[in-house]
């Protein structure tokens, strides 16, 4: 049976400690649960707001206005809904501040992937543009802690060469990680020999763990 994995987490279980790492192939496993759901739908809002932004482009005070109405739905919500509802509001606006002011034309999304042995793993850009004529695919990180360097580059060079078998036809400087909260930019880099050995090993450890899971 193919085992499904997203890049983010394949970069999560591959900078996760062992017992974190049955918990995210759990996740994944039984995304039916409600961690697991709720772990993959957190930052919906804030996704589909910055897609909204750029396919109608919005000014800056529309997209600033919708971070203010996710806070006024929080005061009103449970504790958790209220606690992620104001971190999709956070998000959107650090988004604005740090990003709101590139010229981005969105085009359709896509559904990329890798295969290692049954692994399938799921490669979905939040964002997939022109910018000054040139096509991107964008991942975009909420988070509010720093996101680990090997995490960055694991999701970057992921993406790279999933739409490298696609048949795109993109340089590894086309693919984008924005860090949202800090508002840094990193690009991918070609996949290397190691780092697709190091993938493949992992999968093959996740499909070795997940009939005991």
């Amino acid at each position: 049976m193919r085992k499904k994995f997203s890049i983010k987490g394949l970069a999560d279980y591959m900078t996760a400690t062992p017992s974190r790492q049955r918990t995210i192939i759990r996740q994944y496993k039984y995304p039916q649960e409600d961690e697991g759901r709720a772990k993959i739908h957190y930052y919906r809002e804030a996704r589909d707001l910055i897609a909204a932004y750029h396919t109608a482009g919005k000014r800056r005070a529309w997209i600033e206005g919708e971070a203010l109405r996710l806070d006024s739905i929080a005061a009103y919500s449970n504790r958790w809904s209220k606690a992620r509802l104001e971190n999709n509001a956070r998000a959107v606006r650090a988004y604005s501040k740090h990003f709101g002011g590139r010229d981005f034309v969105v085009l359709d999304d896509l559904n990329l992937g890798l295969e290692y042995g049954d692994v399938l793993v799921t490669v979905r850009p939040d964002l997939h543009v022109i910018e000054k004529d040139k096509e991107k695919i964008i991942k975009l990180e909420f988070a509010t802690k720093a996101p680990d360097p090997l995490m960055v580059k694991i999701i970057a060079q992921g993406m790279f060469e999933a739409a490298i078998e696609e048949g795109m036809d993109l340089k590894s400087a086309q693919v984008l990680y924005l860090d949202v909260l800090s508002g840094k930019e990193h690009k991918g880099a070609r996949l290397g020999a190691r780092m697709r050995k190091d993938m493949a090993a992992a999968c093959d450890t996740i499909s070795d763990i997940w009939p005991s899971i």
